[in-house]
């Protein structure tokens, strides 16, 4: 049997299990000298990676080549770890919850900027519709469309609901992303109806390496449909951008750079046009989004600040 390809599903220490329609879930390691390899980050493969494996003498499949990505997401908290998630997505869907417990923007931009120099498009999924009114779901929708992001909210306990995000998420790579409690949980139990066949091999077989399991893992569906989901994060770490990075990141700044007349400055000085809009018309909540953003690259142990949906509106009327 030569090699064959395969999507890594899940990761736990040095085991790994990973997913191809052919052969479905085989457990698998790393041959040696991949081992050996030290590639920067927190692990040499990650969910979603494309590999080559082959079967050794054994029952046990042997990862011997991972195959160049397409993209990857990665969080950096701290200066010295950038933690790449996943990698090859189609999207990001970013869970926000509406109410109990409520997202707040900041926690979304940072995701959006995270995605924008990827070049992974993002999904804005609102959640729990079911416990606000017609009129705020229509202002949360309306304040990220207006910006140019796909944007639709659902409540997870109609199928009916689930449905018209399926049809978002079918035969795409997509990587799932919310706060702890915003309903993954709950959304993952609905799709598991069109799951092709559950994923615990590794550690219901082995016990090994389950303390040290990584983040996130491969729901693979039906259509050639993968769910990347990870636990609940309280914040995303943006450490690995830059600040013109993180300008450039919001759309109504980057069109004001597009009109720019000095093409190689970027220096964000006091005559800045995107600096100007930021101070002078930039809307409220926007602005402290980014003003945090830029804190925590300035300062990366802060305590966050947390701006209230109500406050945003309140502003920006």
């Amino acid at each position: 049997m030569g090699k064959e390809q395969f999507t890594i599903a899940r990761i736990f220490g040095a085991y790994y299990e990973i997913y191809s329609e052919g052969t479905a879930y085989a457990r698998a390691v790393l041959k040696g000298k991949l081992r050996l390899k030290d590639s920067g980050e927190r692990h040499p493969f990650v969910v979603g990676d494309m590999v080559l494996a082959e079967k050794s003498s054994g029952e046990e499949w042997v990862i011997s080549e991972r195959m160049e990505r397409k993209n990857y997401l990665t969080r950096k908290s701290d200066r010295g770890d950038s933690h790449v998630l996943c990698a090859n997505l189609d999207q990001l869907a970013i869970l926000a919850s509406c109410k109990d417990p409520e997202t707040k923007p900041g926690f979304i931009d940072r995701l959006l900027a995270a995605a924008y120099h990827t070049e992974i498009p993002p999904l804005i999924i609102f959640t729990k519709k079911d416990l606000i009114s017609d009129e705020e779901i229509e202002e949360r929708e309306v304040y990220y469309r207006e910006l140019g992001y796909e944007v639709m909210t659902v409540s997870l306990l109609s199928e009916e609901s689930i449905q018209p995000l399926w049809e978002k998420i079918r035969g795409k790579q997509t990587f799932l992303c919310g706060n702890s409690g915003v309903g993954k949980s709950t959304l993952m139990n609905h799709l598991h109806k069109k799951t092709v066949q559950r994923t615990n091999l590794v550690s219901g077989s082995t016990k090994k390496g389950k303390h040290t399991t990584t983040n996130s893992f491969a729901l693979f569906l039906e259509e050639n449909t993968v769910l990347i989901d990870s636990p609940g994060v309280k914040e995303w770490g943006i450490l690995h951008l830059t600040p013109v990075e993180l300008w450039e990141s919001f759309p109504e700044l980057r069109k004001i750079k597009e009109t720019c007349k000095e093409i190689y400055c970027c220096e964000l000085g006091s005559e800045c046009s995107m600096r100007k809009h930021l101070n002078e018309s930039m809307d409220e909540t926007r602005k402290k989004s980014l003003e945090s953003m830029i804190e925590s690259l300035e300062n990366p142990h802060r305590v966050t600040r947390r701006d209230h949906w109500a406050k945003a509106v309140t502003k920006r009327h």
